[in-house]
């Protein structure tokens, strides 16, 4: 189920949308699984890889570095993270999934996809409103 999509921007969810039709017509079904973030939530993911266990997802601590899924001055979060549905519709982040597809889709409707987390690894869930 997808969390705090209320507070989104309407002009990425009818991106995303858009997006997440095109996948499913090719035979990937996709769900937003991240919309707008809290500060404490997302310095949450933060910690992760740092002082909880797990790999590093973001740079954006939620309060130094905010992160787009964070509520601009509009109140709404510019940002979110999607995943693949997997035979039995389970969530799967696998990289055995058309990621590459996924962001093309995501930049033919004017959104920017994925943000580069080091100088190898993009944060292949994510989309964003350009700013």
């Amino acid at each position: 189920m997808p969390r705090n999509i209320g507070n989104v921007h309407p002009v990425l969810l009818e991106k995303i949308g858009r997006v997440l039709k095109a996948m499913d017509a090719l035979g990937f079904k996709m769900m937003i699984t991240d919309g707008a973030r809290t500060a404490e939530v997302q310095n949450t993911i933060y910690q992760q890889g740092r002082t909880r266990p797990g790999a590093i997802v973001t740079n954006a601590d939620g309060y130094t570095v905010r992160s787009n899924h964070q509520a601009k001055e509009d109140g709404f979060g510019y940002a979110v993270d999607c995943c693949f549905l997997d035979a039995n519709s389970k969530p799967s982040w696998s990289m055995e999934m058309p990621w590459a597809t996924y962001a093309a889709c995501c930049k033919a409707v004017g959104l920017r996809h994925g943000i580069k987390l080091s100088s190898t690894r993009i944060d292949w869930p994510h989309a964003e409103l350009p700013s």
